[in-house]
């Protein structure tokens, strides 16, 4: 049976720069722009109206903006994963997008391949941050000191040795579905163990849990 093409909204106030991305997601031929929004508050029309499985946001946008419409989406618990696609990589807007659960950060000075890649990595379940970005991110967890790292490596003992298997792979970078592949389990099952490793870590999300697995030495 054929995979179902992956239903993408993409968010941008500039229409020149909105054309493009639609061109450009418009060469991978599993993945379908089904809504375009020039706003934040359009694009939650759209999350609420229509089923989107990746939600693209820019950071800076007139009106409401795409940090402002994440943190609405998760109030209302609107169904999609969420990716930035941004001039902007400041330190605060990549700490403000994963403290809101972003599934990726992508800068328009990147690769186009990197926009494909993250929308793939967050229909899948994982996350995708441009190389530069997330060489501060990790650069930032490593200058948190020992400390932050005891506390890591305190956390990671605390799971289960399945759940240690699934947070490294979760740190390398893998997708539910590559997880699964990789310990031979249902991808239902990998989600049901990220679960308990979310609860157990007290994260908010997967780039927390794999901040993690980097800080404790496992990834």
């Amino acid at each position: 049976m054929e995979t179902p093409a992956v239903r993408v909204l993409v968010t941008d106030d500039e229409p020149l720069v909105r054309a493009g991305i639609v061109g450009l997601l418009g060469t991978a031929p599993d993945v379908r722009v089904v809504a375009e929004a020039d706003d934040g508050a359009q694009a939650l029309d759209v999350l609420r109206a229509h089923r989107v499985d990746v939600a693209l946001l820019d950071v800076r946008m007139p009106g409401m903006s795409g940090l402002e419409c994440l943190a609405q989406a998760r109030r209302e618990h609107l169904d999609g994963r969420f990716v930035f696609v941004t001039t902007f990589g400041e330190d605060e807007y990549v700490a403000q997008a994963i403290a809101l659960g972003a599934d990726g950060f992508v800068l328009k000075a990147g690769s186009p391949r990197e926009l494909i890649m993250a929308v793939h990595a967050a229909a899948s379940g994982g996350a995708f941050f441009s190389p530069s970005v997330a060489r501060r991110v990790l650069d930032g967890a490593q200058a948190a000191g020992f400390g932050q790292a005891q506390r890591a490596r305190a956390l990671f003992d605390r799971l289960t040795p399945r759940e240690q298997e699934v947070l490294r792979l979760v740190g390398a970078g893998r997708s539910n579905a590559e997880i699964g592949a990789a310990l031979a389990v249902a991808e239902a099952t990998v989600k049901t163990h990220m679960t308990s490793i979310l609860r157990t870590l007290g994260a908010h999300n997967r780039v927390e849990a794999a901040l993690v697995a980097v800080r404790a030495g496992q990834a």
